[in-house]
């Protein structure tokens, strides 16, 4: 089935490179931007530092947003939890992998027992990974995997099976905002990179899963609007798509960033008839349930559970215990207009 998976995404995607190149031109300005302002967190204590324990650094992905909070809130519990010392540092911006593998090698100069990492690049962070268990640190994930076995535990969602549930959803929400089966109708897809295997994968679920929920006139369309995770330049760039795209009646957005910018652009622009389906709780996102004129669902995620997990199987790891289970679903919950306040 994952094979079936990246097949299809793998058409996709060659499909989507023909798409224009004024769209390209706009997307390449917002990496460039996004690039050039690159900058990190050091490594700050997120407990209270006592002799005798062991140590357990968390290297982020991102290290800011209301997402990652949550994170670290998990970190720092988990880390009382296991009586280990945890220090939480990491990069700005998502995709940021040079310089998230430039702090992975400050550790060589610390003390430090094992590590909890939410890689900046799926394929790229392989090699810091492997060096870290060469150096016989245990590594726990957390949100993102590596593309390869070279960790000992992960904690994140499954977003094969979320990017189906999101696909799903927006058929729903479509059907709710009056759309017809007969109607021509297209959905647009929104992230922040593809370097990142959560969000590649929840993409390329919603690629392949979409015939099977979705009517024959309804359609994704095949180029990705990437913003790289620059909130000003992702509004604009969803606001453009949507203006240049006929018949646009849905936004997929696959992560928490992005899904902030497709909800500020149709809110901006008024459009209530087009329906957003997204990831995580975001401040625009909640702004939108609190309109109730928008019709707006996201996929919730655990991160508190991820971070909190991850220490505790990292501190378990360090004391010499294998984790039973290498990989754990944390699962999400649909949330809507209709009961985010819970």
């Amino acid at each position: 089935m994952k094979k079936i998976f990246t097949l299809m995404l793998a058409a996709f995607m060659l499909f989507a490179l023909s798409g224009c190149g004024d769209s390209k031109s706009q997307q390449g300005s917002v990496q460039q931007k996004v690039m050039s302002s690159s900058s990190k967190q050091e490594f700050e204590p997120v407990t209270e530092v006592k002799e005798g324990r062991k140590n357990v650094y968390a290297v982020l992905k991102v290290i800011k947003g209301a997402y990652w909070q949550e994170v670290v809130r998990g970190l720092k519990e988990g880390g009382e939890a296991a009586n280990v010392n945890v220090y939480v540092g990491g990069v700005m911006k998502d995709g940021d992998w040079e310089l998230q593998r430039d702090m992975l090698k400050e550790l060589s100069g610390k003390k430090v027992d094992a590590v909890v990492l939410a890689p900046a690049d799926s394929v790229n962070m392989t090699d810091s990974a492997k060096l870290l268990r060469e150096q016989n640190l245990p590594v726990a994930l957390v949100d993102t995997m590596l593309s390869s076995n070279d960790y000992d535990a992960a904690f994140m969602t499954n977003n094969l099976e979320a990017g189906e549930a999101v696909c799903k959803k927006m058929v729903e929400q479509l059907k709710a905002n009056g759309v017809k089966e007969t109607d021509k109708a297209n959905v647009l897809i929104q992230l922040g990179t593809l370097a990142s295997r959560t969000i590649s994968d929840r993409a390329e679920s919603v690629v392949a899963n979409w015939a099977h929920y979705a009517p024959v006139n309804w359609k994704l369309v095949p180029e990705y609007v990437i913003d790289y995770g620059d909130a000003t330049g992702a509004v604009q760039l969803i606001t453009d798509r949507i203006n240049k795209t006929p018949d646009v009646k849905g936004v997929i957005a696959c992560n928490n960033s992005s899904t902030n910018a497709a909800v500020e652009a149709i809110m901006q622009a008024g459009r209530k008839d087009i329906a957003i389906t997204g990831f995580d709780l975001g401040k625009k996102t909640v702004a939108g349930f609190e309109d109730g004129g928008y019709n707006i669902a996201v996929a919730v995620q655990n991160q508190y559970k991820m971070g909190y997990d991850a220490v505790l199987a990292a501190a378990a790891a360090a004391n010499g215990s294998k984790p039973a289970v290498k990989d754990t679903n944390t699962g999400i919950k649909l949330v809507d207009k209709t009961n985010y306040k819970k």
